[in-house]
């Protein structure tokens, strides 16, 4: 039996909502990762790098444990929930995988070009939540191409974007995350984003059958 997201009954692929959480609780997540010396960022090369495509992309990345992470973080879950009509139940155990990313404005003639390599967080159904911690540039982009088995790589010449989200403080983007997508560098301010990668199952989801 066949599945699809809550919102595609409507003909949506890509769930976008602003102020999920509270002006404080936003101020929080922000001051926690961006004015706090003693959050654990860690330096890479190459924030971009997937699929073994290597582009000079310097920034830095924290790896979340999903069993001790702040609530603040599972209640964005929660409440995103609820706010598509599903009961905001406890979020943490349907967590994948939990990071954050800090992009710095960067010169595209020192970084080629402005669009990272797209792709997939990981080649198996998952949703892919994004929280952005503050105004910036850096638009999210998500093609009208998905992967249904391992392997299936599209040629990004025949691909067309699906939609083009801005960064905004508090702003929440949901979607199917076997949807190829990627990110613009930040050209002009300090880029930060959470990205959790959620298992797709029944909170999520309608059974086929049942549009």
């Amino acid at each position: 039996m066949s599945f699809i997201l809550v919102w595609e009954k409507s003909g949506e692929q890509v769930k976008v909502f602003d102020n999920i959480i509270s002006k404080k609780d936003q101020k929080y997540i922000k001051n926690n990762l961006l004015d706090n010396a003693n959050f654990p960022w860690s330096y890479v090369s190459d924030v971009s790098k997937k699929n073994n495509v290597h582009q000079r992309r310097p920034g830095f990345k924290h790896i979340f444990d999903k069993e001790t992470m702040d609530n603040s973080l599972v209640e964005l879950i929660a409440k995103t929930r609820n706010k598509i009509g599903k009961k905001p139940t406890y979020a943490r155990d349907q967590i994948l995988e939990a990071r954050s990313f800090l992009q710095l404005p960067l010169n595209t003639d020192f970084a080629g070009t402005g669009v990272d390599t797209p792709h997939l967080d990981r080649f198996e159904p998952h949703l892919v939540f994004l929280y952005y911690v503050c105004d910036s540039d850096g638009d999210t982009i998500i093609y009208d191409y998905k992967t249904e088995k391992k392997g299936d790589v599209p040629f990004f010449e025949d691909v067309k974007e699906l939609k083009r989200i801005t960064p905004k403080q508090g702003r929440v983007v949901v979607f199917d995350g076997l949807y190829w997508h990627t990110a613009e560098q930040p050209k002009k301010d300090v880029r930060c984003i959470l990205n959790f990668n959620i298992s797709s199952n029944g909170t999520w989801l309608y059974k086929s059958n049942d549009i």
